[in-house]
């Protein structure tokens, strides 16, 4: 044992400084009241109280004493538990009344805005949802590609125990001579690196579809028996993730203003050529485990549909009440692009992604079915994004 933690602290000498960024500015501005936006939530308020109910869950499991950082100021779990309860009563006061609502968030509320990717609250909004694969829990050939579960082989090293310096990070990796090197990639799995041993959860009858719910790191397999079962999250390779659209950009197949989750989909079922090159761009994997809940977020808890947001939990406190305002794009009835609206709401910041990073990004979670699946495929626009505690 003496001998493996010596050798990942050399192994981190010699390249934990190149791999890591240490954020240096604030990731987000306290606003004065002149400052605050006019807020107003185009969603059921019921589905914002579930979404705080559940919450809550994860703030109660905290310490009283745990410390979120809201840009230049600190509040304990207690006074953010507090914060939200004391919102939920707002919220039903007000009734509706959107003048009422603002009134009392200047007076008794302190509003602090993501500095986004230009220190000037620019936030690029993506989408994510729930899929539903066709799955069996044996291997044939209409179900050729096997579901995961996380490698027991796989080893995950928290660098904050090797310094402050990078508390936050970790490297992923396995253990071969001695030696620590990176976990296999997506490329090696797919060819069967983890083959025989036993981690196959289920067998599903798309490699694309199978790889779109690695990106969204949730979902639901259906049975032949019509039962279904929802998987999440449960570790990842390790690798970066890179969005396989990129690749299709890069090279002409599709313009950069028609990429989405539909026309990557459409031009790899007319491509099954380029099925292997798209998709082993990304090295990144994710290994999942079976959930009671089709969506678990970073906090462990459900998310609701539309009230949660993924972002960079190594600069944003989890589990916060936050104000998105973006665009949500509008269609026909034939499923046409039609247009783009408005989208405001409240919402919790309740997951993390491999592609989230930095001050200036935020996944919004449309949720499950079709329309989501839609929505959270075209959504790829900027926006700012708002954090909100009471005043002390």
């Amino acid at each position: 044992m003496l001998i493996k933690y010596a050798v990942l602290a050399a192994l981190l000498a010699l390249v934990g400084c190149a791999s890591i960024t240490i954020e240096k500015t604030s990731s987000m501005h306290r606003l004065s009241v002149d400052q605050y936006p006019e807020l107003s939530d185009d969603a059921p308020l019921e589905t914002l109280t579930l979404a705080m109910t559940q919450n809550m869950n994860y703030l109660n499991a905290l310490k009283d004493g745990h410390v979120f950082q809201y840009g230049p100021d600190t509040y304990t779990a207690k006074e953010i538990r507090d914060s939200m309860a004391y919102f939920m009563s707002v919220i039903n006061a007000a009734k509706g009344d959107k003048t009422l609502l603002n009134q009392k968030l200047r007076d008794e509320f302190t509003v602090y805005e993501a500095a986004g990717s230009d220190g000037l609250g620019k936030v690029y909004y993506t989408g994510y949802y729930v899929p539903l694969l066709n799955g069996s829990r044996t291997k044939s050939v209409r179900y050729p590609y096997p579901l995961y579960g996380l490698p027991k082989d796989m080893i995950k090293v928290d660098l904050g125990l090797f310094g402050q310096t990078y508390k936050g990070d970790a490297i992923v990796g396995r253990a071969v001579g001695g030696r620590l090197v990176p976990y296999y990639t997506n490329e090696e799995i797919c060819k069967g690196a983890l083959a025989g041993n036993g981690l196959e959860l289920f067998w599903v009858d798309s490699r694309v579809e199978l790889f779109f719910l690695q990106v969204q790191g949730s979902g639901t397999i259906r049975l032949e028996d019509g039962s279904e079962i929802n998987v999440t999250y449960a570790g990842s390779n390790g690798h970066p993730y890179r969005p396989a659209g990129k690749v299709l950009v890069d090279e002409n197949k599709i313009p950069l203003s028609e990429i989405s989750l539909r026309s990557i989909k459409e031009y790899l079922a007319k491509h099954p050529d380029d099925v292997d090159r798209v998709l082993f761009s990304n090295p990144s994997y994710v290994f999942f485990r079976q959930s009671k809940e089709s969506a678990i977020g970073s906090t462990g808890v459900p998310l609701v549909d539309g009230r949660a947001i993924a972002t960079d939990k190594k600069i944003f406190p989890q589990g916060a009440l936050v104000y998105v305002s973006t665009k949500k794009t509008e269609f026909t009835k034939d499923e046409a692009v039609s247009g783009q609206s408005t989208l405001t709401r409240f919402a919790l910041n309740q997951d993390t992604g491999g592609a989230i990073k930095g001050p200036g990004r935020a996944d919004f979670f449309w949720g499950r079915g079709t329309e989501a699946e839609t929505q959270a495929g075209f959504m790829k626009y900027n926006g700012t994004l708002y954090f909100i505690v009471k005043k002390r």
